[in-house]
């Protein structure tokens, strides 16, 4: 089942976070925290501000804060996803605001033992462990992959693009709005350009239909309705941006593979 979201809830994270993912598939979407992507077998193709990048096995790609990216698997692919919010690295916090790393594939890491260290060490702590010692081994854990990246490929100014700029305009428009009535010709008026011509931007942009992303945000809203079972399957159809439960059936069925009624049966 495809997981389709808009990732302003990585922005309340507290602390870094890792954890392992298999045939990762993942929306266009951004947030302030840095990530780290380790590919330990397969490859996973990473769609950074437009540019498609293929990570092979023992290989990692840093996205920056605000770049807008997307994963996707093609065949097989296994890593390890990790997300830094700035806040929990002061040491390094105004560094990342002004800097990014010079080069954001690695390939052929002389680290590679450390870095499976550090991350497994994250993923492996208990859930019980006492919470103050948990912050301080996953911010040392932290501070030592972070510290082996930036001696390894250095730093560089963070490039100010107007691909960046409208890109993120975009999605937050989208993520603002997408419960009310959205139409190819309101959403391209919004930013000033014809029909034809902003679909081809967005389309440069994400890769993906402009109907097709709205459905995305739509779908996994009501998804999160179903979990709450206080509504009938018209009413969450409603309340998620649609005007018929055909057109709801549909789109669900395109983002996450089955029918709303099929999905609960899963549960």
């Amino acid at each position: 089942m495809k997981n389709y979201s808009y990732e302003y809830f990585r922005d309340n994270e507290k602390e870094p976070i890792c954890w392992r993912v298999h045939n990762n598939s993942f929306w266009p979407h951004f947030h302030s925290s840095i990530e780290i992507a380790y590919v330990t077998s397969g490859e996973l193709r990473v769609t950074l501000n437009g540019q498609v990048n293929l990570v092979k096995k023992n290989s990692i790609i840093i996205i920056p804060s605000y770049f807008i990216h997307s994963y996707a698997t093609e065949t097989s692919s296994s890593a390890y996803i990790f997300t830094i919010p700035l806040d929990s690295i002061p040491s390094y916090k105004a560094t990342f605001l002004k800097k990014t790393f010079s080069t954001l594939l690695v390939e052929d890491l002389p680290f590679e033992k450390e870095l499976l260290y550090c991350m497994d060490a994250i993923c492996d702590m208990p859930k019980n462990m006492n919470p103050v010692a948990r912050e301080n081994m996953v911010k040392g854990y932290t501070y030592v992959m972070l510290g082996l990246l930036v001696n390894h490929v250095g730093l560089t100014d963070i490039p100010n693009t107007k691909f960046s700029s409208l890109a993120q305009e975009i999605l937050i428009y989208l993520q603002e709005n997408y419960l009310k009535p959205l139409s190819l010709d309101i959403i391209a008026e919004q930013f000033g350009y014809s029909k034809s011509r902003f679909s081809h931007i967005f389309n440069e942009f994400f890769n993906c239909k402009i109907i097709e992303y709205i459905n995305g945000l739509r779908c996994r809203h009501a998804m999160e309705l179903l979990h709450e079972k206080n509504a009938t399957i018209t009413e969450i159809a409603l309340s998620s941006g649609y005007d018929s439960t055909r057109t709801f059936y549909r789109a669900f069925r395109q983002c996450f593979g089955c029918t709303p009624n099929e999905y609960l049966a899963e549960k």
